[in-house]
């Protein structure tokens, strides 16, 4: 699919944080957390400091929707906060993207990856 420049990335409300799709509104767990491991802490700090004053924002709007049943722009929303889960640990607890003496986190592959918008109760 195509996307022209005018093609919305993230509902209306969102729109100042468009910049954020291409570089972390990744595909799934796998990827979000490989891009932990190998983005520079000042970057995920970044991404961190841009998304955690609208993460009660777009929570609430993402509670009034249906997983299964998001649009495009509100699936790259749901990523981006995913991505938030999964950095903020890393930046609160550690400053950085990795976890100082902890086992590297690939040798632990997942066995089944559900996709992100899959409706709870619903076989893939």
């Amino acid at each position: 699919m195509t996307v022209s420049k005018n093609t919305p990335l993230l509902p209306s409300a969102f729109n100042a944080l468009s910049d954020l799709v291409a570089g972390w509104a990744l595909t799934d767990s796998t990827a979000r957390l490989e891009k932990r491991l190998t983005t520079p802490a000042e970057e995920i700090k970044a991404f961190y400091d841009r998304m955690l004053p609208r993460a009660p924002e777009a929570l609430a709007f993402l509670a009034e929707r249906r997983l299964g049943a998001l649009t495009r722009e509100e699936e790259a929303l749901l990523k981006l906060m995913l991505s938030l889960a999964e950095m903020g640990p890393a930046i609160e607890w550690y400053g950085t993207g990795t976890y100082p003496d902890a086992f590297d986190a690939r040798r632990f592959p997942l066995v089944v990856t559900l996709p992100d918008n899959q409706a709870q109760g619903v076989a893939a």
